[in-house]
């Protein structure tokens, strides 16, 4: 008997989203247990793994959902990457691995485009949230995608959790959070370890600093992914300017990623910005760097990939507390809070740059943790059995 059918709807590379860098990893070890047949949207996947795959193009490619004995739907909150999936699963459901609690952007972005967006506002979310709607574009104007406050009012998420789809989420956050809804039977609900994969860098320290202009014996702090306000770039960048004017003159702040916001701080030698990278300079950053930043306000109630990839590293990392970041043992991260913001981060740089056999501790036990809790053999398996309980 063969293995079981599988199509697996997701984002896949050139696109630029970390739920593409999942799917990549957790398709080839998936492969062992299930038939698979990946399910893009119209472009042609970038990653040579699909060689080993059979590809359906959404709009190009016919395709018959009832001849797949389990689908898997990868939802994120992004209209772009995710709107043809989101129509599917409602259509045809599955699994859905819920990559984020709230789907503001998705909703707003994919109802909009069907001139429905008031009507299933209405329809799934109740009388309060569609008069929150029809407020915001009163007050702000029609565009709501660019309405980022709204995104920390609205989740928008309950069309996709009273659907038939059984949902997966990364979190004890998350999945306390459905539960809370009463929408969701616990049957029909998992908390799975996020499946990730760690990368060594091929590049060296001193090629990849060389090129940014940043000195051997530099003490690096780095932010990775995209550079964004819910990120507190800004913020890092006042305190390493404040102690490099201080006198902790081997100081130097890399943000490893694309946005704009923050260019005012950028000169350049103490503040860097990369641009997008490819994913060899990323890795090489995570590998190199002496402290890495990764701040959320608000939280979304994600599970960070890139957390993941610091730990595994065993690199120290600074978060807040809240959401996923919560679940994180103690001693594995410093977790700060974010009143009087200014003051701890320039504690913590201070604290992290003067007490190496600290930072060597929580190092050691991060990477322990990941070893412990992340064993990719014992997520694919719980996956397979979730997807394939009745």
């Amino acid at each position: 008997m063969g293995r079981p059918s599988l199509l697996y709807a997701s984002p896949f590379s050139p696109m630029k989203s970390g739920i593409s860098d999942y799917s990549e990893e957790l398709i080839q070890d998936l492969a062992k247990k299930f038939d698979i047949t990946l399910y893009t949207d119209d472009y042609n996947i970038s990653n040579g793994i699909i060689k080993n795959f059979k590809v359906v193009r959404h709009g190009r490619d016919k395709i018959d959902f009832s001849l797949y004995d389990y689908k898997i739907y990868n939802i994120g909150n992004n209209p772009e990457y995710h709107d043809y999936i989101y129509e599917c699963c409602l259509k045809y459901p599955g699994m859905v691995i819920l990559h984020d609690m709230v789907l503001y952007y998705l909703f707003i972005g994919y109802y909009q485009k069907r001139g429905l967006l008031y009507s299933k506002t209405y329809e799934h979310e109740g009388l309060e949230e569609f008069l929150k709607l029809k407020h915001a574009v009163k007050e702000n104007g029609p565009d709501l995608l660019a309405q980022k406050h709204m995104a920390e009012r609205l989740s928008l998420n309950n069309e996709l959790l009273k659907s038939d789809n059984k949902i997966m989420v990364h979190s004890f956050y998350a999945y306390h959070k459905i539960l809370e809804t009463k929408l969701v039977e616990k049957q029909r609900l998992a908390k799975i370890n996020q499946f990730f994969k760690g990368e060594d860098s091929l590049i060296t320290k001193s090629a990849l600093f060389e090129k940014y202009n940043i000195p051997q014996d530099a003490y690096v702090v780095a932010s990775l992914g995209n550079i964004g306000t819910t990120k507190l770039n800004h913020e890092v960048c006042k305190a390493v300017q404040q102690l490099s004017r201080d006198g902790i003159s081997n100081l130097r702040y890399v943000m490893v990623g694309e946005g704009n916001y923050v260019d005012q701080y950028i000169d350049g030698k103490v503040i860097i910005k990369t641009g997008y990278v490819d994913v060899e300079e990323f890795n090489g950053f995570l590998e190199h760097s002496d402290l890495i930043f990764n701040l959320r306000n608000p939280s979304m109630g994600e599970t960070s990939r890139t957390m993941l990839q610091i730990m595994e590293k065993g690199k120290v990392s600074v978060i807040n507390e809240g959401g996923w970041f919560s679940e994180i043992p103690d001693e594995c991260a410093i977790k700060i809070s974010l009143d009087h913001l200014d003051e701890e981060l320039k504690r913590v740089l201070t604290e992290m740059i003067s007490n190496p056999k600290r930072a060597a501790l929580i190092s050691k036990r991060a990477k322990k943790y990941i070893q412990d809790e992340y064993s990719g053999q014992k997520i694919v398996d719980q996956i397979s059995e979730f997807i394939c309980s009745k």
